[in-house]
């Protein structure tokens, strides 16, 4: 590989979840994966469905994870509840095709979780490997560099990696011993955080262009991945605020990265405000068009001193319906989940590196705005959309290689139907959950008169309760 210089272009190519809460394997290609367009920079749309619990959400919480350590950041406090109950250990793989300089490669990052004391569950063993494209393959993997907790191994792999990092700088064996301290400690990624990151910037001659790779990789992680999720912890009512770039704009900047709340008011730093009417103005464009009649604005408080000293006004988000405004927290909750993910979606249809993954997408849209809505970004769109739904009416919108279902089989969680000779994706669904037909089972049967039973003995329990 060449000397890495400039931006490195990096999209989701596919996801592997090993023993992975009630899945025990599962893999996810995205659609011009499967395609073997590897490299492609047009639309990417990927939607996920099948039975309430049956492993959807498993791969929005997976890439959820897998983002937050090539971000450098902990894991969750909870990250042994993802741990599947028959196994002691979980499996996550995610693999990237990257373009720079003219070089293209794969790049597969894999990490092992489980109990590495009495009273904590963290990193096991992580991995990056690269593998160069030849025009019509990938060559042979190459292990970049590795690591693991386990007694009576090198916690760094290849071994040469570690002998010439200390070759070229004593301190670097210091700063690795560190670095995997906080690894067992905070469980942060030994590869991707900021102590071994500090490591790879003072030895760029040893790791060569793969220095320039992990940096860019989190970068891709905390500007261009974004995972929004519908389980407890997370901010559902939280607008994500990012310019709409064209690839010109300097996008690896914090301070043009906003998180705003819609449910009260906020202190937004006086130098920022441009920028976000900048944004909200962008947005209003697109709002008239899904919501005839609707537009975002910004109340002002006036004037606030800042935590930090800096000067700030206090603001707060309303909607406005001709001469009606009012905050925008009162608004139904389809409006604010469209809201919420409007400016991210609007950097996904313009942007060919920009990847989002939501849950529950259509949670509170009207079905029929959410088939405009895939069909428009189908035929236009440049970036990644993965997603999970329940509403059928993507089926009828979307090609057959953009739709995953999941099965009622843990050790094969994930399928593309097969015998789809037209574009009625939605029929072919239902029909195979009543007929069969596929590879695997698809729908866990239900008995609508065994639920009307259960539903009668539950009452009569229930008076009999009341009575005594």
């Amino acid at each position: 590989m060449k000397q890495l210089q400039g931006d490195m272009n990096c999209r989701l190519s596919k996801i592997e979840l090993r023993n992975f809460k009630n899945t025990e394997y599962g893999i996810v290609e995205m659609p011009s994966f499967a395609n073997k367009e590897y490299f492609s920079r047009s639309a990417d749309i990927l939607g996920i469905y099948g039975q309430n619990g049956s492993g959807k959400t498993a791969v929005v919480e997976c890439i959820s994870i897998l983002k937050n350590l090539l971000e450098g950041k902990t894991l969750p406090a909870n990250v042994k509840n993802y741990i599947a109950q028959t196994s002691e250990t979980c499996q996550l793989r995610i693999w990237f095709t990257v373009e720079f300089n003219g070089e293209k490669s794969l790049l597969e990052y894999k990490v092992e979780l489980g109990e590495i004391s009495k009273e904590q569950t963290g990193i096991i063993t992580e991995e990056l490997f690269a593998s160069e494209y030849s025009g019509k393959s990938f060559k042979r993997k190459k292990l970049i560099i590795g690591y693991s907790s386990e007694k009576g191994k090198s916690f760094v792999t290849p071994d040469k990696l570690y002998k010439d990092l200390v070759k070229l700088r004593e301190e670097s064996s210091v700063d690795m011993m560190v670095a995997r301290r906080i690894t067992q400690r905070e469980g942060v990624s030994f590869i991707f955080g900021d102590d071994m990151n500090r490591v790879f910037e003072l030895s760029k001659d040893v790791l060569g262009v793969y220095s320039g790779v992990i940096k860019a990789l989190r970068d891709y992680a905390a500007y261009d991945l974004f995972v929004i999720s519908n389980v407890r912890e997370s901010h559902d009512h939280n607008i994500c605020l990012i310019p709409v770039l064209s690839g010109a704009e300097d996008k690896k900047e914090e301070s043009r990265k906003y998180f705003v709340p819609v449910d009260e008011p906020f202190v937004l730093e006086k130098s920022k405000f441009v920028f976000f009417e900048n944004i909200l103005e962008k947005m209003n464009t697109v709002i008239c068009t899904i919501i005839p009649g609707l537009n975002i604005d910004i109340h002002s408080f006036g004037e606030q001193l800042m935590e930090n000293g800096k000067e700030g006004v206090k603001v707060q988000l309303v909607s406005k319906r001709g001469d009606v405004t009012i905050p925008l927290k009162y608004e139904s909750e389809g409006i604010i989940k469209i809201i919420s993910l409007l400016n991210l979606l609007m950097c996904v249809y313009n942007n060919p590196f920009m990847c989002l993954v939501a849950d529950e997408l259509d949670a509170g849209i009207y079905e029929y705005l959410l088939g405009e809505l895939l069909s428009v970004f189908r035929r236009g769109a440049k970036g990644q959309l993965l997603f999970t739904s329940h509403n059928l009416r993507a089926l009828e919108m979307l090609d057959k290689t953009s739709v995953i279902f999941s099965t009622v089989n843990p050790e094969n969680r994930y399928i593309r139907l097969k015998n789809v000779r037209n574009s009625n994706l939605r029929d072919i669904y239902l029909r195979s959950i009543i007929l069969g037909g596929q590879d695997e089972e698809i729908y866990d049967e239900t008995d609508a008169i065994e639920m009307g039973r259960a539903f009668r003995s539950a009452g009569k329990a229930v008076r009999s309760e009341e009575q005594n």
